[in-house]
């Protein structure tokens, strides 16, 4: 699958967040931690964590424009997802 072809998934799923109080994409949120999980990563503070270390890889793929986010703004934003 391509990074084009996971970002088309991507765009089906609706965001649960205000826009006026968003600083990051949901976009770049998914990618992340859908990134940092396949890594190995357990937690939110290791998600944030590999976000970090693998800035420049990531920004291959996600522009980040307001930096890393938290850990309790990406744990935030995944909880808020409807998975139906």
């Amino acid at each position: 699958m391509s990074a084009s072809s996971l970002f088309e998934h991507f765009s089906s799923i609706d965001d649960p967040r205000q826009q006026s109080k968003v600083q990051h994409l949901l976009s770049d949120i998914l990618f992340l931690t859908i990134s940092a999980v396949i890594a190995g990563c357990q937690g939110w503070e290791e998600i944030e964590d590999f976000a970090h270390d693998k800035l420049p890889w990531l920004r291959k793929f996600i522009t980040l424009a307001n930096g890393v986010p938290r850990h309790d703004t990406i744990a935030r934003v995944i909880s808020r997802i409807d998975m139906t």
